[in-house]
């Protein structure tokens, strides 16, 4: 059911792709305007992009995440095992996700809105069934929308929001940098992620900024690609791991992620630096106080081969931006992803809830039109972000000088999600 004319998407990641999919049933003509150029053919299709400095690492696609994309993108999971994603054997423990010590960090959530509705979602934490790349993810999703009918993209930097005389409704976007100076439609979603300006566009028109919450844990990743020798892993294994422990506050990851390779990550906390080349990861390895896990690292990295350059990427923590709280805003604009809500990178919940989002965008167009879609849909999204932003930050809580932040003055404690005022209130 076409309900709007032209929608129009700033950002081209993850979660700006899986909104324009959201989108396409129901508006006649979306663009997706991003910084970077968005390639589905060639080399580059899979090749890391400028604007995900973060993409080197290792990426976990949660089954949640997996089972939204599969809704909007039907066949997806064969496209991205076709692109040279791997198939998970088995459901193996997770050591970030599965070796929280009890009481510390929120439960599984296999219940709540997220477990329990009309799609039958998964467990928050449930892993996925695919080991693969951010690259070849992300350029596997961008191939699949832009071939969507009426899914553009345009190359610039949104500089600005159009909006009608009295400023009440979002009318476009300004660009710089592109072969046009503005893009106008009826509504604009604000995929930008980190770097999106729209709270502050949004004050700049008169309307409130919404209220915010974050934890800082400094999070630092360095991760090296290599080519292991045949047979390097135990019969069995398909990858290992070492969380964070109290002797040492780095979590060491070797996974596979297709072409016959594996990704060696190493991240820290609390301003903890991992090793910027592979040497000194080894070492790291080799350091490690768990003699039983080094020695099985260290028996899977001899004689690897390293493939490209280290990838080094830094993350403050988690960040989320209260929109569902608002009580008056400009209509015609929405905000999705990390633009919402960005997780810490640790627990691999940001695709899987930018996708719950997309899939929730599209259901509420479905069901209700666009009319008054900017009231009603940030309530409807930060109900759905509430149990992983819980899960998210209790963990984080539990980090060594971890720092609680509401508007961006450090707390003793973040409110609970019961307590957010547009959670609570009816429209």
């Amino acid at each position: 059911m076409t309900t709007l004319e032209h929608s129009i998407v700033m950002g081209g990641s993850m979660a700006g792709l899986l909104a324009a999919a959201a989108l396409a049933p129901h508006s006649a003509r979306v663009t997706i305007v991003d910084r970077d150029p968005l390639p589905v053919d060639g080399p580059d299709a899979f090749a890391p992009r400028r604007g995900v400095p973060q993409g080197g690492t290792v990426h976990r696609l949660l089954a949640l995440g997996e089972a939204r994309m599969e809704e909007l993108l039907p066949g997806l999971r064969e496209d991205l095992l076709a692109a040279g994603a791997l198939p998970r054997a088995a459901r193996e423990a997770d050591p970030v996700l599965d070796e929280t010590p009890p009481n510390e960090g929120a439960p599984a959530a296999p219940d709540g809105p997220l477990g329990t509705d009309e799609h039958d979602a998964p467990g928050i934490d449930e892993p996925g069934t695919l080991w693969l790349t951010r690259p070849v993810l992300e350029g596997v999703v961008r191939r699949r929308v832009l071939s969507l009918p009426g899914v553009e993209a345009v190359q610039g930097a949104v500089g600005g929001l159009l909006t009608s005389a009295d400023k009440r409704i979002v009318i476009g976007v300004q660009l710089r940098g592109g072969e046009v100076d503005e893009l106008r439609g009826d509504l604009v979603v604000d995929a930008a992620g980190r770097s999106s300006r729209a709270a502050t566009w949004v004050e700049g028109l008169g309307f409130e900024r919404p209220r915010t919450l974050g934890t800082r844990v400094h999070v630092a990743y360095t991760s090296q690609r290599l080519r292991l020798r045949e047979g390097a892993l135990p019969e069995g294994t398909e990858s290992l791991g070492q969380p964070a422990t109290g002797n040492s506050p780095f979590t060491i990851d070797l996974e596979p992620c297709g072409a016959h390779e594996h990704i060696l990550s190493i991240a820290g906390t609390a301003r903890h630096q991992p090793p910027t080349d592979l040497e000194g990861l080894l070492d790291m390895v080799a350091l490690l106080p768990e003699r039983e896990t080094a020695d099985a690292l260290d028996s899977a990295l001899e004689g690897a081969e390293p493939v490209g350059e280290p990838s080094v990427a830094k993350a403050a923590g988690a960040h989320r931006q209260l929109w569902e709280e608002t009580t008056d805003g400009p209509a015609g604009l929405v905000h999705v992803g990390d633009s919402a809500a960005m997780f810490t990178p640790l627990y691999g919940q940001g695709m899987a809830m930018a996708a719950v989002g997309a899939v929730a965008l599209r259901d509420t167009l479905a069901d209700d039109g666009a009319d008054r879609l900017a009231a009603r849909f940030p309530r409807l999204l930060g109900a759905l972000l509430d149990r992983a932003w819980e899960i998210t930050t209790s963990r984080d809580a539990q980090i060594p000088g971890a720092e609680m932040l509401v508007d961006g003055a450090v707390v003793e404690e973040l409110p609970v999600p019961g307590s957010l005022i547009g959670a609570a209130s009816g429209e």
